[in-house]
C-alpha cells in the first residue's frame, strides 16, 4: 500500500473521527446550556417571590385579612402536606392538592395563588432577574419570559418577541390550579456554546489533532526539494527524476543506476554490481547486461545521460550536465 493510497483511507477515517468529538461535545454543551438556562429562569422567579413576599410583609399600604397575613409569613417545617385548610375572618377554606408535597413547594404554590390578588407578579421585573440569572451562568445572547395566566386568558411578554432558533425553557406552573405559568426562551450565541464545552472533550480533540499530525508526518515524511536539474534518486520511494521529470523504473535498475552514480564518473566492477543484485547467481552477467540495456532507454531521451561500458571491467555513469545531480541523504 502506497502513501497515496494510505492517506486517502487515512484522512476521511481522521475526519470522521473530529467530526465526531465535535458533536458529542457540542450535543452535551447544548444540553448542558438548557438545563442551565431553565435552573436560571427558576431562580428569577423564586427570587421575584422572594421579594413580593418581603414587599407584603414590609408595605404598610397593604392591608390584608390577619389570618391571612399571619399565614403567608409563618415559618415552614420540613413535612409533607397533601391538603392546607386557612381559616380567615370571611371563610375556612381547604386546599388540596394533586400529591402530597413538601411544605415548602405547597405553601409557596398555594402562597402564589393568594397573592396573585394581592401582590401579582411582575414579569418586567421576572425578566430582569432572569437576565441577570443568565449573565451569572455566563450564557450571552437574546432572551425574554412570557407570564400566562390561563383564567383571565392573558399572556405578558417581557423583552422582544423570541426568533426561530431561540430555546424555550419548559412552561412552568406557579401555583396550585396551574393557572398561573411562566416560561422563558434565550437565542444565545456559539460562543456560550464554546464555553460549556467540557474541557476533556477539548483535550481530546487536541489529542486527535495531534495524533492525526503525528501519523501524517510518518506517511509522508520531511518535504525535500526536488532539484530542476540533475540526477534525483530515491531510494526509499522508488523515484527517479531526470532534470526534474520523473521517469519509470524498476527497483532493481534503480538500484543499479544509483551504484553507477555513486562513483561519480568512475568505473563500477561488474563483479561487484552482480555481488549486490545476484550473489551465487551463474546467470548475473547475462541478466546484468540485460538491465544495462534497459537503463539505457530509460536513459536515452536523455542525452546529458549515458552509460558507458569499459571492457573487460565494467560500467560508469556519464553525467554532461553542469548541474550537480544529488541522490537523497538516506539512499546510500
Amino acid at each position: 500500500m502506497n502513501k497515496r493510497t494510505t492517506t486517502l483511507l487515512f484522512s476521511p477515517v481522521f475526519i470522521l473521527a473530529c467530526i465526531a468529538i465535535c458533536d458529542i461535545a457540542f450535543r452535551y454543551s447544548r444540553t448542558q446550556v438548557h438545563t442551565a438556562i431553565n435552573e436560571a429562569l427558576r431562580e428569577a422567579e423564586r427570587l421575584h417571590y422572594d421579594d413580593r413576599l418581603n414587599t407584603f410583609q414590609t408595605d404598610t399600604r397593604l392591608y390584608v385579612d390577619p389570618a391571612l397575613k399571619a399565614y403567608l409569613l409563618a415559618p415552614i417545617s420540613n413535612r409533607k402536606i397533601k391538603s392546607y385548610t386557612l381559616q380567615t375572618l370571611e371563610k375556612k377554606t381547604t386546599y388540596v392538592f394533586q400529591d402530597s408535597l413538601p411544605e415548602a413547594t405547597a405553601r409557596k404554590m398555594l402562597n402564589e395563588y393568594l397573592l396573585d390578588d394581592i401582590l401579582p407578579a411582575d414579569a418586567e421585573q421576572i425578566n430582569q432577574l432572569f437576565q441577570a440569572q443568565l449573565a451569572q451562568r455566563h450564557i450571552s445572547g437574546m432572551a425574554g419570559v412570557f407570564y400566562i395566566h390561563t383564567q383571565t386568558r392573558t399572556q405578558t411578554r417581557a423583552g422582544i418577541l423570541p426568533t426561530a432558533s431561540a430555546y424555550r425553557t419548559p412552561v412552568y406552573p406557579l401555583d396550585l390550579t396551574h393557572s398561573l405559568q411562566l416560561q422563558g426562551w434565550t437565542d444565545y450565541d456559539f460562543l456560550t456554546l464554546l464555553r460549556y464545552v467540557p474541557v476533556a472533550c477539548y483535550g481530546v480533540l487536541c489529542l486527535t489533532l495531534l495524533i492525526g499530525g503525528i501519523l501524517l508526518y510518518l506517511l509522508h515524511g520531511k518535504q525535500q526539494k526536488k532539484p530542476a536539474k540533475g540526477l534525483y534518486i530515491d531510494l526509499t520511494h522508488q523515484v527517479l527524476l531526470i532534470d526534474g521529470i520523473q521517469c519509470a523504473i524498476s527497483r532493481l535498475d534503480l538500484q543499479i543506476l544509483h551504484q553507477l552514480w555513486k562513483k561519480n564518473g568512475e568505473c563500477v566492477d561488474r563483479k561487484d554490481i552482480q555481488a549486490t543484485c545476484w550473489p551465487q547467481d551463474a546467470q548475473a552477467d547475462e541478466k546484468l547486461e540485460a538491465h544495462i540495456q534497459i537503463i539505457r532507454k530509460v536513459l536515452q531521451d536523455f542525452p546529458d545521460y549515458r552509460i558507458v561500458t569499459v571492457k573487460g571491467r565494467g560500467y560508469y555513469l556519464k553525467c554532461m550536465s553542469t548541474t550537480d545531480s544529488t541522490p537523497r541523504p538516506d539512499s546510500d
